[in-house]
């Protein structure tokens, strides 16, 4: 359900909707999204799209409504005010590939004995087929079911995955890296291109019974590797406050936060 707001010519000024999430469906659970023209804010523009989106989860008989929202915005001061709370953060990091440390054979090396090896998502495909995407499909699937975030994480349709990392114009095939033991996809950490010298790094993850073995770190030196051969300056990531492998793993390949943001819910009685 989308509310828009528009001016005495018909401009738009604000918008407002709510809607369930593909990735963390859950029938009660609704993912808020709102926002007003910078310049005409404190207007009451923004409280009288709330007022309408409240009447409609009402009516949805909701558990939860629920954003992410950026620090020292407005947005975080109108939520609050409207009975939302804080129930995870997440944070942003940045790896700078210039001074970056990348001890990729050594690595390599050490995940070699157990007979996992890494293959580019391409490969994958130009030797596999199509079934190969269905496969890293899965895998990404597996990989997020117990990452924390915003709601429990849910399988994403396969149309979706496939339009955000093979089709888009930023997917980079090249740089989606796979550990793979025989046959089986045990792991991934997939890129795509945020602007001409910064890579942005989406899910890196690994299979519960192949976990702290190195491969996670196998798989992200892999694509600073990469990043690094065709020209990146810098890669973003992003990970969770309970997620402390994924940020200390982050950490110690040379990766510094410099920003973060709140997940918010507002609970309704059920």
């Amino acid at each position: 359900m989308r509310v828009v707001a528009v001016d005495e010519e018909d401009a738009p000024v604000g918008y407002g909707e709510i809607a369930h999430e593909p990735s963390r469906f859950a029938p009660r659970r609704y993912f808020l999204r709102l926002g007003v023209d910078g310049r005409l804010r404190r207007r009451g523009i923004g409280a009288t799209i709330w007022d309408r989106l409240r009447v409609a989860l009402d009516e949805r008989a909701p558990l939860v409504a629920c954003l992410w929202v950026r620090d020292g915005t407005a947005c975080q001061a109108f939520i609050a005010k409207r009975g939302f709370v804080e129930v995870i953060r997440a944070y942003e990091q940045v790896l700078a590939l210039a001074p970056a440390r990348i001890p990729l054979p050594a690595a390599r090396e050490r995940i070699a004995a157990s007979g996992v090896r890494v293959r580019t998502l391409a490969a994958l495909r130009a030797s596999h087929g199509e079934p190969a995407l269905h496969d890293a499909h899965e895998l990404h699937t597996a990989c997020r079911r117990d990452q924390p975030t915003l709601g429990a994480v849910t399988p994403a349709p396969y149309a979706d995955w496939l339009a955000y990392n093979v089709s888009a114009p930023e997917a980079l095939l090249d740089a989606y890296f796979v550990a793979c033991d025989g046959e089986r996809l045990v792991g991934c950490s997939s890129a795509r291109r945020e602007s001409e010298d910064q890579l942005r790094i989406g899910v890196t993850g690994v299979l519960p019974e192949y976990r702290r073995r190195g491969i996670g770190r196998l798989l992200k030196l892999h694509v600073h590797e990469w990043a690094r051969a065709n020209g990146y300056r810098e890669i973003h990531t992003s990970a969770t406050g309970p997620n402390v492998g994924m940020l200390a793993l982050n950490e110690s390949l040379g990766y510094v936060i410099v920003g973060s943001w709140g997940g918010y819910e507002l609970a309704f009685a059920s």
